[in-house]
């Protein structure tokens, strides 16, 4: 069987609205998970078919062409950011921003430039944190103005996102077929990742996320993460920030762009391929 072969196979599999038909309420009995997803396939027993009524968050059963469920995901919009410089800084720079907010809010103009000239820090440091100082006096004036400091978190840079909150395959489920790769990886290129670009066609999104590894323990964790970041294509975050909740807690934030998703739909193929011989 050939990639392109393969490719089509998984193709072969829908991806269908858990509360879409009353009769897949029946089948969530018949699904399992390894131990490791125990509380994944607890969620989809107990919890999704109330939270997709609700559209809180969007579960999807991932069925062959017998209607089969090989496989649960379940998506829902999502939020990264990058938080201000300020929040970035070291304690000690903090302290001189504070310093320089002082100065500048008495207009104490000598006081300024003797922070400023104090050699402190090179010139360049110093403009960068004078850009800093400026923008939190603004955030104060502004909070004072609107009063929402309450009930806002201002940040610098807001993303918009989706997660994958969930992603478990049905260790019940047999297909007849066998073809070398991975039920999850087929899936998630040849199912989900359309689906994705399906919703980012309509709605603005820059990020896919998720995260990895929950209740397994440290030889587990570092191996899904492999998977996911080699396989999948995910990586680390960096210079942002991911609202993390506590049904989260023990798992790690992986993300990738939504721009870069079809340019590695197609290049993952291609390294298995050229990994087992295959035809492309």
């Amino acid at each position: 069987m050939g990639i392109n072969e393969k490719r089509e196979y998984f193709q072969r599999f829908h991806a269908e609205l858990l509360t879409s038909d009353p009769g897949n309420y029946r089948l969530l009995n018949d699904f399992t998970a390894t131990d490791a997803g125990k509380n994944l396939e607890g969620y989809l027993k107990y919890v999704a078919w109330k939270a997709d009524t609700e559209g809180e968050t969007r579960v999807y059963l991932v069925k062959d062409e017998q209607g089969s469920v090989a496989l649960f995901f379940s998506i829902k919009c999502g939020l990264l950011y990058k938080k201000y410089q300020y929040d970035e800084l070291e304690p000690d720079k903090q302290e001189f921003v504070r310093m320089l907010i002082d100065a500048m809010q008495t207009k104490d103009e000598d006081t300024l430039n003797r922070y400023c000239q104090s050699g402190m820090y090179s010139t360049e440091e110093v403009q960068e944190l004078l850009v800093i100082a400026q923008t939190r006096m603004d955030l104060k004036l502004e909070e004072r103005y609107l009063q929402d400091g309450a009930h806002t978190l201002k940040v610098d840079e807001c993303y918009s996102a989706i997660e994958i909150q969930h992603f478990c395959r049905n260790t019940s489920y047999i297909s007849d077929i066998q073809t070398g790769i991975p039920l999850g990886f087929g899936i998630f290129w040849e199912i989900i990742v359309p689906l994705v670009c399906e919703i980012t066609a309509k709605v603005g999104c820059k990020y896919l996320y998720l995260f990895a590894a929950d209740q397994t323990n440290r030889e587990d964790v570092r191996k899904l993460v492999r998977y996911y970041k080699n396989e999948l294509k995910f990586s680390d975050v960096e210079n942002m920030t991911m609202i993390k909740p506590y049904y989260d807690t023990d798992c790690l934030g992986l993300v990738q762009s939504v721009s870069g998703l079809r340019y590695n739909r197609e290049a993952v193929w291609e390294e298995f391929s050229d990994m087992y011989g295959g035809m492309y």
